[in-house]
């Protein structure tokens, strides 16, 4: 029979078949390796194997060989060529970032050749990374092999610990991945928890499939579930079944009894196990009642007869430990009421300032209106002031040109006006009020009290109609 040399590549997941080429090796050695890909480093997954001619018969490529056994320089180079990949990945994805890249890139790979280095990542469509490309070879100055894997490769290179402690069983175990289905999670009665029942990729775990088989062939020579079996006296209802230990519990009148599955009788049409003897019976409830039946899991040759059951705890209170927690508490209250007294005088003290303020800002509002007030009655005096002159010039004109008027043939019309100048003349001028207005005019002392009364109520003056009695003397010496 032909050997074989099992050997692990380091990015590759299953343990591939080399030709030994006559070198001699053991389990746990460094082997340089030539692949497709070209020289690769690897390590040795077990000595020489011996396999039938039929199994590598339905191999799809000839075995590639072995070229030697590592030495201490080709180590050293694998080193320095893993120091190279793990400096490349982070250039690897910001060169993404620039790109703008719909991509997670995974690592990076530099053959043991040294001319090639292949970059990893995750992608859910195609991607045209052409330009990337241009950019990593400029970069690192290597032929670039883009490789797009799927998130199970992705978990199986990156590695990790599943649910169960242990390392990814993709990482640990490697082989070719097989179809998971959640029919698997439902045969094997578990939770339907997508958090429960998937792994670190985000898929279904792959140990679902490892017992799928398992329970298939069980529940295929087992009672179902809620089914009816034949038991001495009556019958019982299976109410759970337990494929790891293969036993069924039954419904017996008021008790669960578990019975092993090949200790029941079996029913020849359908094969499958439909009745419970009486000794199997009685040997299932005597094992489920522990009074029945002492286990002897402690050695009796260390008690002395004598012995006591401990005493149950009992509560002890320490009068210092009291005295001390009372005190406590009384400077906390104490504490708490001082507080309460320093937040009161303050929001009092807070109070007293706000009404200070708003009496301020009340008082400096009533100055600033007071001050407008005597601004506004100033220029109201002003403006009477003016008027009062304009008025009194134009009464002086009016008068001026009533004295310059042509000679008439009449004289009594032109004594009358003599006489009545004569007696203005003659009569005492009134002096003028302060706020008066100079019209000029005859008032009476009904006027001037009702002018006087308005000036005090108010600053502002109501219109007074004027007559002239100089020209209601013409209009009756035109009668005339």
């Amino acid at each position: 029979m032909p050997n074989v040399a099992a050997v692990r590549l380091t990015y590759n997941p299953r343990v591939l078949w080399f030709d030994p080429n006559g070198v001699e090796f053991s389990a746990g050695d460094a082997l340089i390796v030539k692949t497709e890909r070209g020289l690769e480093y690897g390590v040795a997954d077990e000595n020489l194997k011996e396999v039938s001619e039929d199994a590598i018969a339905k191999l799809k490529s000839p075995l590639k060989p072995v070229m030697r056994k590592a030495t201490s320089e080709d180590s050293a180079k694998w080193a320095n060529l893993q120091a190279q990949a793990e400096e490349a990945l982070p250039v690897f994805k910001e060169m993404v970032e620039q790109y703008k890249l719909d991509m997670h890139p995974v690592t990076v790979e530099f053959l043991f050749d040294g001319d090639k280095a292949i970059f990893y990542f995750e992608a859910d469509e195609r991607i045209d990374f052409r330009e990337l490309v241009r950019a990593l070879a400029a970069k690192f100055h290597v032929r670039i092999d883009m490789r797009q894997i799927g998130v199970r490769d992705e978990a199986r290179i990156v590695g990790g610990f599943g649910h169960c402690g242990q390392e990814l069983c993709c990482a640990r175990l490697g082989g070719q991945f097989n179809p998971v289905s959640i029919r698997m999670a439902k045969d094997q009665d578990l939770s339907l928890n997508p958090q429960k029942i998937s792994g670190l990729c985000g898929r279904l775990m792959c140990c679902l499939r490892y017992e799928s088989d398992t329970y298939k062939e069980f529940k295929c020579h087992c009672p179902k579930q809620g089914s009816m079996v034949k038991v001495p006296g009556g019958e019982a209802k299976v109410v759970e079944i337990n494929v790891p230990r293969e036993t069924v519990t039954l419904q017996v009148e008021d008790k669960r009894v578990r019975v092993p599955v090949a200790e029941m009788g079996v029913d020849k049409k359908s094969g499958k196990p439909n009745s419970v003897s009486a000794d199997v019976l009685e040997a299932a409830i005597n094992a489920a009642n522990p009074n029945m039946q002492v286990a002897e899991i402690v050695d009796r040759s260390i008690f002395t007869g004598t012995d006591k059951l401990a005493e149950a705890p009992v509560a002890r209170h320490n009068e210092s430990s009291r005295k001390s927690r009372k005190a406590e508490a009384d400077e906390e209250q104490g504490r708490s009421s001082r507080r309460r007294r320093r937040s009161r005088g303050a929001s009092s003290q807070a109070t007293v300032e706000e009404k200070r303020d708003s009496q301020r800002k009340q008082r400096s509002r009533g100055e600033t209106a007071g001050g407008e007030d005597q601004q506004k009655q100033g220029q109201g005096r002003v403006k009477r002031r003016s008027s009062q002159t304009a008025q009194g010039s134009k009464r002086r004109d009016g008068q001026a040109s009533q004295n310059v008027q042509p000679k008439r043939s009449s004289d009594k019309p032109q004594q009358q006006k003599n006489r009545g100048a004569a007696q203005k003349q003659d009569k005492p001028k009134q002096q003028r009020r302060p706020g008066q207005r100079s019209s000029g005019l005859s008032q009476t002392k009904a006027q001037g009290s009702q002018q006087t009364q308005a000036s005090e109520t108010s600053t502002h003056r109501r219109p007074r109609r004027r007559t002239h009695k100089a020209q209601g003397g013409e209009s009756q010496n035109r009668e005339q």
